[in-house]
Order: C-alpha cells, then sequence, then structure tokens
C-alpha cells in the first residue's frame, strides 16, 4: 500500500515553518534571515530554488536534527521532504527513489549509536528513524531497486538498535520474498537478506520456522552455511517437532552434507533418534530435553504400531531407562510431550500406566532408507483407516445419544 506525505500549507509557509524549527535548535534567528530574501513577495514564484535548496541541506545536519525531541523529530522530517520535493520540482517518490538520496543517507544518519530509555522522549528513537524508513520504502514504486537498500537498512536499524522483533515480524515476514522479487533483487540478494531477517529473531519463533519451511519449498539451499542456518534456528527454538522443515530441498541438502557433525546430529534429531550433544553445540539449550520428547514419541508410535504390544496401554517399565530413569522423570517426561503437542493421552499414576490417544508420526520428505519411508506411510494409512472405520456408524451414535438425552429428560 502507498503512503503519501501530506502538508497542509503552501510551500512558502512550510519553509517559514522549518526555517523556525532549525532556528529553536539553534537558538537564533539567522536561518529565517536568510532565507527571506530567497521567498520573494507574497504570492510571487520563486525564482532561486536550486540556491534555497542548497542553503536548506546546508543547515539539515543530523547533528541539528538530532536535537529536536523524538516527538518533533518526525514531523520536521516529512516537513523537510516535502519541501525538497517541492522545490526540486519532483514528487517525493522521484526524490526519495535513490540509495544516494541526501534524504535517506541524512535520516541513516540520524540514528542515534546509543538507544534512549524508554521513558526518555526528548532524545530520538530509533523506531521513529525506522517509521521514517518504512514510509519512505511504501513511497517508492515496487519494482525499484532502492527497496532492496531499504529493506537491507531496516534489518540493519532493527539489529543494531535492538528494536525487538515483533514490530517488524509480520509485515515483512509476510511480503518480504514478494517484495524482493518485485525490485527485481537477484538470486543471492533474496537468500542473504531472508537469512538476515531470520536472524533478527532472537525467540526463534514458530512463526519464523514456518517463513523457513516456505522459503525452503521455493529455493535449494545452495550452501552448507544455508543449512546450517537452518539447523541452528530450528535446534535453538522451543518447538519440539521441526520435522515439518524437512522439504524435499532440505532433504537434499541433509544428504549431501551427511557426513558434517552438526547434520548428521539435526538427521538423528528429527528422525526421532537420541542425540548426544556435543559440547560445541552447547548453544542449544532446548536440545536434550526435546530430544528426549521426540525419542519418546517415536518409542509409542513403534510400539502402538507393533503386532505384539497394545496400541493405546503402556506400563511405565516398558520405557527405555535411557529417555527415563525412574517414574517421576517419565511422567515430568510425559507431561512435557504433551506440552510441546507431539502426544496426547492419560496418566494413571496409581496403575502406573500411560493411556496413548495420539503421537506425531515421523514421516520426512526425501531419505535413502526407502523401505523406512515406507513403513512410515503404511503407519499413517493404517491410522486412517482406524480412523475412518471408527466413523463408520458416527451418524447412529449421535442419535442416540439425542434420544437417551431428550428420554431423560423427559422422565
Amino acid at each position: 500500500m502507498a503512503s503519501v506525505i501530506v502538508v497542509d500549507t503552501e510551500l512558502k509557509d512550510s519553509i517559514k515553518e522549518y526555517a523556525q524549527i532549525i532556528d529553536a535548535v539553534n537558538g537564533n534567528t539567522e536561518f529565517s534571515g536568510s532565507v527571506v530574501s530567497d521567498l520573494g513577495d507574497g504570492d510571487a514564484e520563486i525564482e532561486h530554488k536550486s540556491e534555497l535548496i542548497t542553503k536548506i541541506t546546508q543547515v539539515s545536519t543530523s547533528s541539528t536534527l538530532t536535537k529536536l525531541s523524538d516527538r518533533e523529530f518526525e514531523p520536521a522530517f516529512y516537513l523537510l521532504i516535502h519541501i525538497l520535493s517541492e522545490l526540486s520540482e519532483k514528487s517525493s517518490a522521484e526524490l526519495l527513489d535513490d540509495e544516494n538520496s541526501y534524504v535517506i543517507k541524512l535520516l541513516l544518519e540520524s540514528n542515534p549509536e546509543k538507544q534512549a530509555l524508554v521513558r526518555d522522549r526528548k532524545t530520538v528513537k530509533s523506531t521513529s528513524i525506522l517509521s521514517i524508513l518504512t514510509n519512505i520504502f511504501n513511497l517508492i514504486p515496487e519494482v525499484s531497486k532502492t527497496r532492496i537498500y531499504l529493506i537491507k537498512q531496516i534489518l540493519n536499524i532493527v539489529k543494531s538498535s535492538n528494536i525487538k522483533f515483533s514490530i517488524i515480524e509480520n509485515n515483512l515476514g509476510n511480503n518480504l520474498i514478494n517484495w524482493l522479487t518485485k525490485s527485481q533483487a537477484n538470486d543471492t540478494e533474496i537468500r542473504s537478506i531472508f537469512w538476515d531477517f531470520i536472524q533478527l529473531d532472537s525467540e526463534f519463533s514458530l512463526k519464523s520456522l514456518t517463513l523457513i519451511k516456505s522459503f525452503t519449498l521455493n529455493y535449494e539451499l545452495q550452501s552448507i552455511q544455508e543449512l546450517y542456518n537452518l539447523i541452528n534456528f530450528a535446534l535453538s527454538s522451543k518447538t519440539v517437532d521441526v520435522s515439518f522443515l524437512i522439504t524435499n530441498n532440505v532433504a537434499q541438502s541433509l544428504q549431501a552434507h551427511a557426513q558434517d557433525s552438526l547434520v548428521a546430529t539435526f538427521t538423528k534429531y528429527v528422525q526421532g533418534d537420541l542425540v548426544t550433544v556435543p559440547e560445541s553445540f552447547s548453544n542449544f539449550k532446548f536440545i536434550n530435553q526435546k530430544s528426549r520428547i521426540l525419542s519418546l514419541a517415536k518409542f509409542l508410535s513403534e510400539k502402538s504400531q507393533s503386532n505384539d504390544h497394545d496400541s493405546i496401554i503402556f506400563k511405565y517399565d516398558e520405557i527405555p531407562t535411557e529417555l527415563a530413569a525412574n517414574s517421576y522423570e517419565f511422567e515430568t517426561l510425559l507431561v512435557n510431550s504433551i506440552r510441546a503437542n507431539v502426544i496426547e493421552g492419560k496418566l494413571n499414576q496409581l496403575e502406573s500406566t500411560f493411556y496413548l490417544s495420539r503421537v506425531n508420526r515421523f514421516i520426512l520428505a526425501g531419505g535413502n532408507n526407502h523401505q523406512v519411508n515406507a513403513n512410515n506411510w503404511n503407519e499413517v494409512k493404517q491410522a486412517l483407516y482406524e480412523w475412518k472405520n471408527s466413523l463408520a456408524n458416527i451418524n447412529e451414535i449421535v442419535k442416540a445419544t439425542r434420544e437417551n438425552i431428550f428420554n431423560n429428560g423427559s422422565a
């Protein structure tokens, strides 16, 4: 959606207003006095526009404008854009559609190196710089390459200023690839900017994991660094089951780099195998707990499909000791697994029994073990067949239940 800058005054009045802003910052009337002769009398046309532009840009430095309060800075900057646009006889979009634009450089130079406190209303904040930069982005045509530069600068400001990722997560996340494509970004630029965006998410959210999946559906991982980016994010996330990330493109990359230790660990993890994390992977603080949850899910899934085991009832003493050394550890692991939405069921502490009602299956794209994949798909088919059969008499069951309720209510 395009933005517009609206200034409800005549050009001469706008220049006078801006001159007063500069005078107030400098504590004198020098600038106002210097532009009076350039404005001419009454309604006469301004003759020396280029000289006036020079005077205005000379006084409009970052050191001057950042002396304004945070509340004053944004409207003053929009007023400056309006004035320069009118004097140069260009639209705002034409004025700004250049990464070397004086206005864009001035705005970026005005971003504070040291962030102000939330309650500090006197200092210009990075959020204000980001707001203006976003509006400039929206002013510029979708096909402009300047938009690529502006997206990079938006990401730089968020990173350097510790702005919350949530401020840009939805709007930028949902549109990033589309915007870059329309701006004619090349493949390398798209990949680089996408991963720079993802790595700003210090919460390693499910939303970003979903964006990674969407990205890898359309783009191959062309380097091991891209695969590392995906793995590092997935293993750092609190989301336990990240097997949905294994698209065909990701599976091919995992196979191509199967000998790498981090890749091998991640492959075992998403397959539900219990992983032993090397010291070099200690930054993945949730991985041990997450791996135990997935390994339990895999154990329950395989046992529930076994011909020599009940499909829903599990005794505590059946659980492998490497997952839970005692009943307390097993119950804790079950609760964490249920919270992670990997399994569903009920505990019976008196009988030391767990009743399984649902468990995630481990069906991954790609893979060299075709027999395992075939068995996994057969498990899914069987589960769907059982679910279909359970619905066979659903209408009769609902009808009988309604009649019983009616009859009991009438009695």
